[in-house]
């Protein structure tokens, strides 16, 4: 019971798993049983946020609850339980009777009578009745308190099940960020944050499930860091002062729409429709010596998301999935910098530089997945699928004084359209006997890749085959063995193929191969675990050897104090 280890000055859920045993909650509030991340935590067993649970462990009172489960070898498809093999691990906060099928909730607020201008307002509102489960929330607070953590655990979330496209994301070419102390983030978390999460799940029928989301989320943050260096050598000295200042401001409006129909006692289809707007501008302010530089960047993304899945569990041990993607993502880009420090690279007289940049993606996919368990607890698992993403590149790289623009420097813009269709087949084994377990997987791909660089079209067409093999042995209940050796080869994405220099720093450019590559690595794994997360004494040991065979490092130093010029290091091994 929570009792025998709540401590009375619990506010939140995750400050009630902390104290639990065999839980541990991360500083970014990532909660682990043993090594191992959860899947989500569940109120009543019904999910509002997946991989974003950390916007409910912050937030949510702790006085509702009247336990906390953990489900282990935990399955996100009903259909898939006792047929696939899950090492995933869930929580669920069982409510007390007294707040279930009725409205309650909490207000917070707080002022810093001494300090100047600080406050926290946080509320939430709450209805977990037996047909419909509301949870609305607010946090509003500039004391350092992150209300959220990583929001892309929201906007991109995901599961170990990995469903098709869950690993598409648009890439990002530019940011502003600077070296955080390895502190407590709170203390140097200077914010000003405002959050509204509204959240509901809806039994429209016995067949029919709706969940609905709604996030807004304002923030600011800022950093300083101010820094003197004085050196001495060969009787010369000389002093450095640095004064530095970062503002990011975010505003983000998500929204998802979960729908769940159990057509019949076997069979469900379940749809998932995703937005997310996000608008970012960072600001920074370098005055070094007695030189100012400012580095202006605006940065947006659009994201619609949308997935579909059919389970037909066609016998107790066998169960198709049909799935089908559809994501399409923007992400541009603008950068401005008040400084012209390239004289050893362009002959114009600038007086500052500024990049735009246009990213798009756009993905679709479909495949199956049959899982048929023999009736010896053999797993046999085979894929086939089809996914076709495409991205265009464009970038603009300008030369100023002022407003005017002097330049665009040739070699320095960037007009590229990548797109790669992956046909694959997946086929994996799964052997048990007794103490013993060995499991087998082939993956086969053939890509359809064509790149278009300004008015140059090229197209190739590889086929390559993953290997992968482990081992495991259960000695006894308290000693097991795992093991396993992989072959991989990955394609090469957007930021591999391009071709022309982009500004990615005041301090540097850089610049892909403009060609097509596959990159090859293996990998091998020993892993000894001793007990459970549950025992008083629990280890976990493995060891891990990483080869990549063949890998790129692209990178355009401007070093001016060194060699007065730019040099280009381009490093391919084999």
């Amino acid at each position: 019971m929570l009792r025998h280890f709540a401590q009375g000055n619990e506010e939140v859920v995750e400050d009630l798993l902390k104290k639990l045993p065999g839980l541990t909650v991360d500083s970014d509030g990532t909660i682990k049983v043993g090594n191992q991340e959860i899947e989500k935590v569940m109120v009543d067993y019904d999910d509002f946020f997946e991989k974003g649970y950390k916007v409910l462990t912050k937030n949510m009172p702790v006085s509702p609850i009247e336990k906390v489960e953990l489900l282990q070898h935990y399955s996100n498809n009903k259909h898939l339980k006792g047929v696939e093999n899950s090492d995933k691990v869930a929580l669920n906060l069982v409510l007390k009777n007294d707040a279930k099928r009725q409205w309650f909730g909490n207000i917070k607020l707080g002022y810093g009578v001494v300090s100047e201008n600080r406050y926290e307002v946080r509320s939430n509102l709450m209805n977990f009745g037996k047909k419909n489960k509301y949870y609305f929330l607010t946090n509003l607070n500039n004391i350092g308190e992150d209300a959220t953590g990583d929001v892309n655990n929201l906007i991109y979330s995901y599961s170990s099940d990995e469903h098709i496209g869950d690993n598409e994301r648009n890439h990002t070419i530019l940011g502003l960020d600077s070296y955080v102390p390895n502190i407590k983030a709170k203390r140097t978390n200077f914010n000003n944050a405002e959050l509204l999460s509204l959240n509901g799940i809806f039994t429209l029928s016995k067949k029919v499930k709706l969940k609905s989301l709604v996030f807004l989320n304002k923030d600011e943050h800022q950093f300083f860091k101010n820094s003197y260096q004085s050196f001495f050598a060969n009787n010369i000295l000389f002093e450095n002062t640095e004064l530095f200042q970062l503002n990011k401001d975010r505003l983000i409006g998500f929204g998802k729409l979960d729908l769940t129909y159990d057509i019949a006692k076997n069979k469900t289809l379940a749809i998932t429709s995703k937005f997310n707007k996000t608008n970012e501008k960072d600001r920074s302010d370098l005055l070094f010596n007695d030189a100012l530089l400012n580095e202006r960047l605006q940065s947006n993304n659009q994201l619609l998301d949308n997935k579909i899945i059919f389970t037909n569990k066609l016998s107790g041990n066998k169960v198709l999935l049909l799935s089908g993607r559809a994501i399409q993502e923007k992400t541009p880009q603008e950068y401005g910098l008040n400084q012209f420090v390239y004289q050893d690279l362009f002959s114009q007289n600038a007086t500052n530089v500024s990049q735009l940049s246009e990213n798009k993606m756009q993905f679709y996919g479909v495949e199956g997945h049959l899982l048929d368990r023999k009736k010896k607890g053999d797993l046999f698992e085979l894929k086939i699928g089809n996914q076709y993403r495409t991205d265009q590149l464009n970038t603009t790289f300008q030369l100023k004084n002022d407003v005017v623009v002097l330049e665009e420097p040739l070699g320095y813009q960037n007009q590229t359209h990548y797109a790669t269709n992956d046909l694959y087949a997946l086929g994996k084994y799964n052997y048990k006997f007794k103490k013993w377990a060995l499991s087998t997987q082939v993956e086969a791909h053939q890509l359809f890749n064509s790149l278009s660089l300004f008015e140059e079209k090229s197209t190739q067409n590889p086929f390559f085959i993953n290997p992968k093999v482990g081992f495991e042995w259960t000695l006894n209940k308290k000693n097991k063995i795992f093991s396993s050796y992989a072959l991989n080869r990955t394609n090469a994405t957007l930021l591999n193929v391009y071709n022309g220099y982009i500004h990615t720093g005041f301090r540097s450019f850089s610049r892909a191969t403009g060609s097509f590559n596959q990159l090859d690595a293996s990998s091998a794994l020993f892993n000894y675990t001793y007990g459970s997360w549950g025992d008083k004494f629990f280890a976990n040991t493995f060891l891990l050897y990483s080869k990549n065979h063949d890998f790129l490092v692209p990178i355009l130093l401007l070093r001016k104090t060194i060699h007065n010029r730019i040099k280009l290091l381009l490093r391919i091994e084999k």
